[in-house]
């Protein structure tokens, strides 16, 4: 091959990846757009809904009318709710979010029940991903029909739970294990022992005892959903032409998936994992309330019965950033994983 042939060669790949990172920022952009669609339309709803003056009108005896008026002029109110909002959205640019209808201001609270969600979504999210996806191919590659039939029995049952029933029996069949060991194994209620003052590795502990049951009850209907798609793409794979060829040259059933079969199996279920990340965020908000656990989910719950408009569209906000940059990392991934992707790019 002649220098020329090289230097072209190189050429081609460096436009490639230029071409594939132009398109990864493009669907960054769009996904971003679709984020502030959804924030501004969470936004009108809850303010074309909600009365955030109804609670003080409401006191026995009435507060003083400037009073009233005084909550009236710092949620704006006075003014039409499109102006509204991009008054709350320019302050938020600069990270100001404003301040509920309490007067708290939101931005502190929002980082720290953020932490707080986040140490539960994202374990739930990856555990979920990791047993669903050994738990698929497991099930495709098993040559055991009750096996089988068991795998898509559990999915089926687990997936037509509730999560708040989920969350209520996982508690219900825990709690005979904390009795008969004497000693609380693992909590119900809070991500801490409120008024402790464990430190260093017990205060690790503590923490762990409380993330257990709220995890599983978050990962749990994920493994199930992810594991049937990731058996039907794994069963796919497993018949196609280059894992066939595998077999032919001596691999056993098995070891030619794994080798040549597994990295096409997983892609479907990275982007499935990008379309399904909001209906996770969705079970983690009645997962906060039935373990309660003070994160974005309780906040949104009591903002709805606040008639708080700026907190509804700061978490819906934030939740869409999540979703964004769960479809971003899925798309990098595929990409990744999958040379047909960049050479289409």
């Amino acid at each position: 091959m002649t220098t020329s042939s090289l230097a072209a060669i190189g050429r081609d790949g460096r436009s490639q990846r230029v071409t594939w990172a132009a398109r990864l920022a493009s669907r960054l952009g769009a996904r971003i757009a679709l984020c502030l669609t959804a924030t501004f339309l969470a936004y009108c709803l809850a303010s074309w809904v909600f009365d955030p003056l109804a609670e003080l009108e409401s006191r026995q005896p009435r507060p003083p009318q400037n009073v009233i008026d005084a909550r009236a002029e710092r949620l704006d109110l006075d003014q039409p709710i499109v102006l509204r909002f991009l008054s709350w959205i320019g302050g938020v640019v600069s990270g100001d979010f404003g301040t509920a209808v309490g007067g708290r201001p939101i931005g502190d609270e929002l980082w720290t029940r953020t932490g707080t969600s986040l140490r539960l979504y994202l374990i739930g999210a990856a555990i979920a991903v990791i047993l669903g996806v050994i738990v698929g191919v497991r099930g495709a590659l098993s040559s055991s029909v009750v096996r089988q039939q068991w795998s898509m029995l559990w999915t089926l049952v687990v997936l037509a739970v509730p999560v708040f029933v989920l969350g209520t029996v996982l508690k219900m069949l825990w709690l005979p294990v904390n009795e008969l060991a004497g000693t609380q194994i693992l909590y119900f209620s809070g991500e801490r022992t409120a008024g402790s003052t464990y430190t260093g590795i017990r205060a690790m502990v503590d923490r762990l005892q409380h993330l257990v049951l709220p995890t599983i009850c978050i990962a749990l209907p994920q493994i199930a959903f992810f594991s049937r798609y990731q058996r039907a793409a794994a069963l796919d794979v497993a018949g196609s032409d280059y894992v066939l060829a595998a077999r032919a040259r001596g691999l056993s059933r098995r070891t030619a998936f794994w080798r040549h079969g597994l990295r096409s199996a997983v892609i479907p279920v990275l982007s499935l994992f990008a379309f399904s990340f909001g209906i996770h965020l969705a079970g983690g908000v009645f997962t906060e309330r039935i373990f309660g656990w003070y994160g974005l989910g309780d906040w949104v719950i009591t903002a709805i019965q606040d008639h708080d408009a700026r907190v509804c569209a700061a978490v819906t906000l934030l939740f869409g950033i999540l979703v964004v940059l769960a479809g971003w990392v899925s798309d990098v991934a595929s990409v990744a994983l999958d040379p047909r992707l960049r050479a289409k790019t």
